[in-house]
């Protein structure tokens, strides 16, 4: 099938980390506007996989073309993608780093995200900021005027910034869809192998892929980010005495996020949302250690684990997104089941937890939430705005100027002619991500809404 893959080049010609495998088999894209590598790492059992399944369903993605080994891991995780109790693939072996390589049509993409994500993806990547701060200006104004000199002229103002806005926003859209896709390369790090005696190995496989990335990214003009993305599973924080292998990895995940030189940002994704109100029910003792039984239907029950009401409160209820020193932390909360039962013991101390993995994504808002973050790490090459301001203001019905009687009346000049549509140049610039000046991540536990 070489014949019929896309354009893609081969990045390592073998393995720069002797002991680890995963690199010699990947191949870059030489015919998308952005690559993002995402490294997810998780304890085995942690729900690595299905983050991976969740996250390609919330984006609508699909797998290009490929050949050889990369087709034949694409080809396991689509089984799970459409067939959620489709056989599962072992469990990553010490050694290996995989990766499964998706698209994402940048065409609907303002349609998935929030309101806000997608004024900051208009302004980044299809050069309508100063036309969205236009109409936002006028809207002020014309609220300003109305309240002034009466309600026609603030309607008038008001109406010229909507105009302008809707102009924007048709063009941001048109712009949007030319950009081309954006491949999305998932990594699936063992968590246990982080911080174990082969964990310089791991960093070093991450470092020589970003680098190799970035290089290419530049040479191309395209956009290229990397985020390590950390797995929390909340049945599985143990109690504060043994810890957990979460909390090992959570202090080594700001080493991974700044491997990006230019923007440190990190994703811990809160799996099995369902149970951690229950853990954390208002009233309970803090220290209290509870017993929690995960089943799945349909598969044969799990042992019930000892979980530290405290741990979980710390590290997923009263978790927020934030600044650990230079590197931009973001939660996401979600269920990886579409069906739960959650069965509670107040007595006995324990925790029935049923559910049901069938072929759904993200729960609640976090499907949004993803799509904000992921599309968030993209740096888009730099793009020559098209006049909206000018096109909304020909758009308009011309007033007639009114001449003072000191001064011969002016004759009008005719407006520059719009261009033809532009596409954006190759030439990539760095844009800053806002980031909150806040250093405080986690709420008080003392707030009434605190359980």
């Amino acid at each position: 099938m070489r014949g019929s893959a896309l354009p893609r080049t081969q990045l390592f010609v073998d393995e720069p980390v002797g002991e680890l495998r995963g690199l010699a088999t990947l191949t870059d894209p030489d015919d998308v506007t952005a690559v993002i590598d995402l490294a997810v790492i998780g304890a085995r059992g942690d729900g690595k996989t299905q983050f991976i399944v969740h996250a390609i369903r919330a984006m609508h993605a699909h797998a290009p073309a490929l050949d050889g080994a990369e087709q034949v891991l694409n080809r396991d995780v689509l089984k799970l993608v459409l067939d959620p109790r489709a056989t599962r693939p072992d469990a990553t072996p010490p050694g290996v780093v995989p990766h499964f390589t998706f698209r994402m049509r940048s065409a609907g993409l303002f349609d998935r995200l929030s309101w806000l994500g997608a004024i900051r993806l208009a302004c980044r990547a299809t050069g309508v900021a100063t036309a969205l701060g236009v109409s936002a200006a006028l809207l002020v104004l014309g609220a300003v005027v109305g309240g002034k000199l009466g309600f026609e002229p603030g309607v008038i103002v008001a109406a010229s910034g909507a105009l302008i806005a809707g102009v924007a926003a048709l063009a941001a859209r048109r712009r949007i869809a030319r950009t081309g896709d954006v491949e999305v390369v998932f990594w699936d790090v063992a968590g246990e192998q982080v911080y174990s005696a082969a964990a310089a190995d791991y960093y070093g496989l991450l470092a020589h892929l970003v680098e190799g990335r970035r290089r290419r990214a530049e040479a191309l003009g395209r956009a290229y980010a990397f985020a390590p993305v950390l797995i929390c599973n909340p049945v599985a924080l143990g109690t504060a005495d043994e810890g957990s292998p979460y909390e090992r990895m959570r202090h080594l995940l700001p080493l991974f996020a700044t491997l990006d030189p230019e923007a440190a940002r990190a994703l811990i994704a809160i799996n099995r949302w369902a149970v951690v109100d229950p853990i954390c029910a208002r009233g309970a003792l803090r220290d209290e250690v509870v017993s929690v039984a995960s089943n799945g239907r349909g598969e044969a029950p799990a042992p019930p684990r000892a979980v530290s009401r405290e741990q979980v409160r710390a590290n997923c209820f009263d978790a927020e997104d934030g600044r650990d020193q230079d590197v931009r932390l973001t939660y996401l909360r979600y269920d990886t089941a579409i069906k739960t039962q959650v069965e509670v013991d107040h007595e006995a101390a324990t925790i029935t937890y049923a559910y049901d993995d069938g072929p759904g994504a993200f729960s609640g808002a976090a499907a949004t939430r993803f799509l904000d973050w992921v599309i968030g790490l993209v740096r888009w090459p730099a793009s020559r705005a098209e006049p909206v301001v000018a096109a909304a203001a020909a758009a308009m019905p011309a007033v007639p100027a009114v001449p003072m009687a000191s001064q011969p009346p002016i004759a009008p000049q005719a407006g520059p002619a719009l261009s033809a549509p532009l596409v954006p140049v190759v030439a990539p610039v760095q844009v800053s991500v806002p980031m909150s000046d806040s250093d405080v991540w986690a709420r008080p536990q003392d707030l009434p809404e605190a359980q």
